[in-house]
């Protein structure tokens, strides 16, 4: 049996519009999920892409941490800035749900951006409404054998859970799928004049909405981009220019900042990146 057993699922159609994917993972050793591994682990590893949207973790069983501080067992991470380092313990499971950009404003029914580099406990952010759903559910989770089944669980919590009289307005929604369409490459004050709003008031409503400003999602989505060249078998150079930086070194700086190394460093080892399944 692998170390580490996972399945991805496509969002029931009521869903869709505010959930990307869900994941069930299972590792039955430790494992560190890391941008990039550290030579003298031994652990498994696991190479974090930079994420465009807000992510909801149900435990079940096993522990996490993030930077050495054990996480709930429900949990709301933002957008984040930079890598981060996740630990997690041996016979370690849980359900990942991965929002559509400016799907996690639904549920929360409020300001997305004030998760914006943070991880949170589920019950903290959540609606008071919601919050004594979170022990049924992670009661439900913990006796259910089945992945397919947990994944049902969950997706009965969401649906019961959001709210689109709090969805984001049309034109954030428009300015979103600008951004990815174009690999970030769209200027933001061209996106602000397509959604007929003034760059301020886009950038306002945009980062309530989604968790980041629409420079800072544009930028992840970069960089996304330059994962997906270099897998193509791209050289760093020909990547620079493809993705809209203005040489190669102006590249490397906007990646280190992220990576903390630079592209060579990072493509070099070689391991995994988790680009969402569904935008492959």
């Amino acid at each position: 049996m692998s170390d580490l057993c996972h399945s991805v699922h496509r969002p029931c159609a009521l869903l869709s519009p505010y959930v990307r994917e869900m994941l069930w993972i299972q590792s039955s050793h430790p494992r560190i999920q890391v941008l990039l591994p550290e030579t003298t682990l031994t652990l498994m590893f696991r190479v974090l892409l930079p994420e465009t949207t807000l992510t909801l973790m149900f435990r079940q069983t096993g522990s996490v941490s993030l930077h050495g501080s054990a996480l709930s067992s429900a949990i709301l991470s933002g957008l984040q800035p930079q890598a981060r380092i996740a630990q997690h313990s041996s016979g370690s499971s849980m359900v990942i749900v991965r929002f559509t950009e400016t799907g996690a404003a639904a549920l929360l029914c409020d300001r997305v951006d004030l998760l914006y580099n943070q991880t949170l406990a589920l019950d903290s952010v959540l609606p008071l409404r919601l919050r004594r759903q979170i022990d049924g559910l992670q009661t439900i989770l913990a006796e259910t054998p089945d992945p397919q089944q947990k994944i049902s669980a969950v997706e009965r919590f969401l649906v019961s859970s959001i709210d689109p009289r709090a969805a984001a307005p049309s034109q954030i929604v428009a300015a979103v799928q600008q951004i990815r369409a174009s690999n970030g490459k769209v200027p933001i004050a061209a996106i602000a004049r397509h959604a007929g709003m003034s760059q301020s008031a886009l950038e306002r409503h945009f980062s309530a909405a989604v968790g980041a400003s629409p420079k800072g999602l544009a930028r992840l989505a970069r960089l996304q981009h330059v994962c997906r060249l270099w897998d193509a078998g791209l050289s760093l150079t020909t990547i620079a220019f493809e993705a809209g930086f203005t040489d190669q070194p102006h590249l490397s700086r906007d990646f280190r900042a992220f990576a903390g190394s630079s592209p060579a460093e990072f493509f070099r080892q070689g391991s995994p990146r988790n680009l969402p399944t569904f935008y492959k």
